[in-house]
């Protein structure tokens, strides 16, 4: 397993911090991380995160305008992708390839400081 530096680790934390404000983001960021080149409905993402539709069109919303995902139209059904921009995309694969630990240590970090 590779161990990343301080500075990724801060790098990701600050990002993840900015982006991942509830677990319902943080938990689509992880989804869209190992999924990155794939297209998803609305649909099928509340029924992968197992959300409440109102949870994830509010999730939805805030991603794109934060220029996290892509929507595309495809036969009349509006679909989501991670972004194309490296600079956006870049930090949700290295999230991605996170261990279980180094996961769970940024994320009890950020719910420290919201509580």
């Amino acid at each position: 397993m590779e161990i990343l530096s301080v500075s990724t680790e801060e790098d990701l934390y600050r990002f993840l911090e900015e982006h991942g404000t509830n677990p319902v983001k943080r938990e689509f960021l992880a989804f869209l991380g190992r999924h990155p080149d794939a297209k998803f409905s609305r649909r099928v993402i509340r029924y992968a995160l197992d959300r409440s539709k109102l949870k994830v069109e509010g999730v939805l919303r805030a991603m794109v305008e934060e220029g996290l995902l892509d929507k595309h139209i495809s036969n009349g059904v509006t679909l989501y992708s991670l972004t194309r921009n490296e600079e956006k995309r870049r930090p949700i694969l290295e999230l991605a390839s996170l261990g279980w630990d180094q996961w769970q240590l940024i994320v009890r970090r950020i719910e420290r400081k919201l509580k």
